[in-house]
């Protein structure tokens, strides 16, 4: 009867063509876990930054240093390191998975009716954007450590450890066969002492630690701010452009939807 044979190239196709179909679904899923967790992620962020606006003056104050043993790191700026970078990460994963799934939106190409599909191919542009700026931000955070590191080094205090060694001699009598003998006997012993003192660190090195402690304040709530504004405008894209990205050739043109 009417039944279709396959050559073995039509089953590569077909094995092809099914996993495919997998790698679409596996984005399409991703896609739109992104897309529920962001508004979540922005509205969190939102609050913090709403909350603890920068002010030069006042972080300078409560930066200052007054004792420097207890300055050797900086429980504020580390805090937001932290919220920083946890939020570089999600935000430079969520961009990557949307820009591939944006692409897998992209129906097969043909003539004409393309307005839909540029939509689409802007709204890929944008997440991939908006990830390799994510990207830097990420790979400059650790110079934080070590710029402030170097220069708290130049006012720590400075620890000394001297060790002291020393040899004794002395002669021991005994009697043998009643003969006096003498008998010679050597000692060593050592002695360390640890000192703790101050550095000698001048008050515009002592500046410079605190400079650098609001400077990189600064610069990671601009960084955080900065993931904020992407997640809106990145989300606010995708809502108005939802039925061309479901549908860039209209109803029956194709694409992939996860709504």
């Amino acid at each position: 009867p009417n039944l279709k044979t396959y050559s073995s190239s039509d089953h590569r196709s077909l094995i092809n063509y099914s996993n495919m179909d997998a790698i679409r679904e596996k984005y399409n899923t991703e896609a739109g876990n992104a897309k529920a967790a962001i508004p979540e992620r922005f509205l969190k962020l939102d609050a913090l930054l709403s909350a603890n606006p920068p002010d030069v003056a006042a972080l300078s104050a409560q930066f200052a240093i007054t004792d420097v043993a207890a300055a050797a790191d900086n429980a504020t700026v580390g805090a937001l390191m932290s919220t920083t970078t946890s939020e570089l990460f999600f935000a430079t994963s969520a961009m990557s998975v949307l820009e591939t799934w944006l692409k897998l939106c992209v129906p097969a190409i043909e003539d004409g009716n393309n307005f839909g599909v540029g939509i689409v191919m802007e709204a890929a542009k944008m997440c991939s954007d908006a990830r390799g700026e994510l990207e830097k931000l990420q790979a400059s955070v650790p110079d934080y450590y070590k710029e402030r590191g170097a220069a708290y080094a130049a006012i720590a205090p400075k620890t000394t450890t001297s060790t002291t060694e020393s040899t004794s001699k002395a002669d021991d009598k005994s009697t043998k066969d009643g003969t006096l003998e003498a008998t010679a006997k050597e000692g060593a012993s050592s002695s360390s002492e640890t000192k703790t003192t101050g550095g000698t660190a001048s008050p515009d090195q002592i500046s410079h630690v605190v400079a650098l402690d609001v400077m990189w304040y600064l610069k990671l709530y601009a960084a955080c701010d900065r993931v904020r504004s992407l997640y809106a405008a990145v989300c606010d894209f995708l809502e108005k452009n939802e039925e061309k990205i479901q549908a860039p050739k209209g109803e029956r043109g194709g694409g992939m939807s996860m709504y």
